[in-house]
């Protein structure tokens, strides 16, 4: 489903992703870990075409994004709307349009992007509220809405563009406990529904319990990858060794 080979991208004289490789398979729940700045965010931007990378190859679902000097901007413009209709992104800060209520929200993309008729669009979207415990809200704004509510809607908007696969950035970062909890019970549901899913999660025990497989990242590179159970409970890299040691101290 997901195909990543050589990926390099750096920001002026930083070096951020340092040859990144790495596959996801249909259907599959990919966790990626790692210590803050080790390249997570950047790599989700690179796959769903918000940031041009400087070398290698992304493939999505047949589609094919390769590096900056391959691929002129004009180019690059095309195939970022390409990528826009396979990939979803949900963000750390929810990126709701504020003036817009929560159904609106939902509805925007597939009737701007997409083309779909608004009633269809309604439908769907009222659909996909309910999903996330949400029908209730339909009508509400976005700042009468608590944070976990925000990231549950921005889910349903995911959704709503029907995309092959859903990039999550460290969708809890910004919630408490309780709120955090709201949202990992949708992705998990999502997860058994067999969704093709890559998301970047300092929730470790999401990543244990739901994770198909986890990919470890350290200074720009994937360090580790493996099943949960593998690098949770017998990690082979040092570096992983340190990062849960220091997950389990704080």
């Amino acid at each position: 489903m997901i195909e990543v080979n050589g990926l390099r991208k750096s920001f002026g004289e930083v070096d951020i992703l340092r040859g990144v490789a790495l596959s996801v398979d249909r259907g599959e729940v990919a966790a990626i870990i790692g210590p803050s700045g080790s390249g997570k965010s950047t790599f989700l931007r690179c796959l769903n075409g918000l940031e041009r990378f400087d070398a290698g190859r992304v493939e999505i679902d047949g589609l094919v994004l390769r590096g900056r000097s391959e691929i002129p901007a004009s180019g690059w413009a095309r195939l970022h709307r390409e990528v826009c209709r396979r990939v979803g992104m949900v963000f750390q800060g929810f990126n709701l349009f504020p003036h817009r209520t929560a159904l609106e929200n939902v509805m925007e993309g597939p009737i701007y992007v997409l083309g779909v008729n608004r009633e269809v669009a309604e439908n769907r979207a009222r659909r996909l509220l309910d999903r996330v415990g949400m029908s209730d809200r339909l009508h509400a704004m976005p700042r009468e809405l608590s944070g976990g509510q925000q990231q549950r809607v921005a889910i349903a908007r995911a959704l709503a563009m029907e995309p092959r696969a859903i990039l999550f950035d460290e969708p809890t970062s910004a919630l408490d406990p309780r709120m955090t909890a709201e949202v990992l019970a949708v992705m998990s549901d999502l997860a058994g529904d067999g969704l093709t899913m890559i998301a970047v999660t300092h929730a470790m025990h999401f990543a244990r319990r739901v994770a198909n497989t986890v990919h470890v990242f350290g200074e720009g590179r994937v360090i580790e990858s493996g099943p949960p159970e593998q690098i949770f409970d017998d990690p082979r890299e040092e570096a992983t060794r340190i990062l849960l040691s220091s997950v389990q101290a704080a």
